[in-house]
């Protein structure tokens, strides 16, 4: 028996040892990770998700002056030095981080997002672009990094670069409709240097990219027009009403203009008729028809067509103020009135709002650029 036992020795001995090895090495990791993660850095952690930025500037800071190797506390307070609008502490911090030895690429490129972000709060857009080519080469970061240099360029309104990174981004050829917005900007650029036929060829451009993106369709007109060339603008004219009816409401006063000024007026009744049988509740031009009607002496046919528009929203100031007008004109004072005393005070007074895509800016006119944010919508109609 005791031979036995002894025989095992050989294995009981070193399993033992193996034991007290490992438990030693728990307990040093143990103490290692309470070192690593302490209750200040913890605290700000949560406060960050929590939204508590005031209070994880706290903690993060007390994690810093305890722990000076917590690269993570720091990259995170250089963060919210940024959304304090202390740009100039954020980049020192951050810079100061990639100047460490023995970093790990992953911890590097995160140091980068963190001062690309800075650089663009700051407006210093040269420097974010010179870390983002640095960024884009770590497979990891690359569409984010490209998604960020496209943010620059628009930016700085690049748009040729802008329409390159937007071609680097998508991820097909039935994606290129995105590409016209950047088209058209190149084309506006050009349009406001007089270089108008080179303008046109971008709006062209933009066009064949997306067959319905109005505003191409209005600047070539525009284009045509600088150039007194009437009839051509109105032929874009009314490809914009065959293509995007729903846009036409933004240059009806222009095309009617242009086609009375070459004779061709009673093309507009036709057109806006066109429009109807596609667009038949778009209130704008059933408004337009009622000035048709107005200018041809046919009032009571004016007045009609506006109570249309009331019966289908009560609420259009334009269509009640004029239907009032008309009733004036016609010593109807009791119905004008009547009309007028359907309006409240608190009604807008413009009909059409627009949204940006990116920080949801309210103007009441599209725009394509951002002039809160400098992106590149165009604005969306509410």
């Amino acid at each position: 028996m005791g031979e036995a036992v002894s025989s095992y020795w050989w294995i009981i001995i070193p399993l033992f040892v193996a034991v007290i090895a490992l438990l030693f090495s728990f307990e040093k990791r143990s103490s290692r990770d309470k070192k690593a993660f302490p209750r200040d850095y913890i605290d700000g952690l949560k406060a960050i998700i929590a939204g508590d930025d005031n209070n994880a500037f706290v903690k993060l800071k007390q994690t810093v002056a305890n722990d000076t190797n917590n690269i993570d506390a720091y990259l995170k307070l250089g963060d919210l030095f940024r959304k304090r609008g202390q740009f100039e502490k954020a980049i020192q911090i951050h810079r100061e981080l990639l100047i460490r030895k023995n970093l790990k690429q992953e911890v590097i490129s995160d140091i980068q997002k963190s001062l690309v972000e800075d650089y663009i709060q700051a407006n210093k857009f040269d420097s974010a672009l010179e870390t983002l080519e640095r960024l884009v080469k770590d497979s990891s970061y690359k569409l984010w990094a490209l998604e960020k240099m496209l943010e620059v360029y628009e930016k700085t309104k690049q748009w040729d670069k802008a329409l390159n990174a937007k071609k680097n981004l998508l991820k097909s050829k039935n994606q290129h409709h995105k590409l016209a917005v950047y088209k058209h900007l190149i084309g506006q650029d050009l349009y406001n240097r007089g270089e108008f036929h080179k303008a046109r060829l971008a709006f062209k451009d933009a066009i064949n990219f997306k067959e319905t993106f109005a505003p191409s369709y209005i600047m070539i007109a525009e284009s045509y027009l600088a150039e007194n060339r009437k009839e051509d603008a109105v032929e874009f004219y009314k490809k914009l009403t065959k293509n995007v009816p729903s846009e036409v409401y933004s240059i009806i006063h222009k095309m009617e203009e242009a086609l009375f000024e070459l004779g061709h007026f009673s093309d507009v009744e036709v057109i806006y008729r066109e429009i109807l049988e596609v667009c038949p509740e778009d209130t704008d031009i059933i408004k337009a028809l009622a000035g048709i009607a107005e200018k041809k002496g046919d009032l009571k046919g004016a007045v009609d067509i506006l109570n249309t528009v009331l019966n289908r929203e009560n609420q259009d100031i334009a269509a009640i103020a004029r239907l009032a007008e008309l009733y004036l004109s016609n010593d109807q004072k009791d119905k004008a009135l009547e009309a007028l005393a359907a309006i409240q005070d608190n009604w807008p007074t413009r009909e059409h709002q627009y949204s940006c895509p990116h920080c949801q800016n309210i103007l009441i006119n599209q725009e394509i650029v951002c002039p809160n944010c400098n992106r590149v919508g165009p604005y969306k109609r509410l």
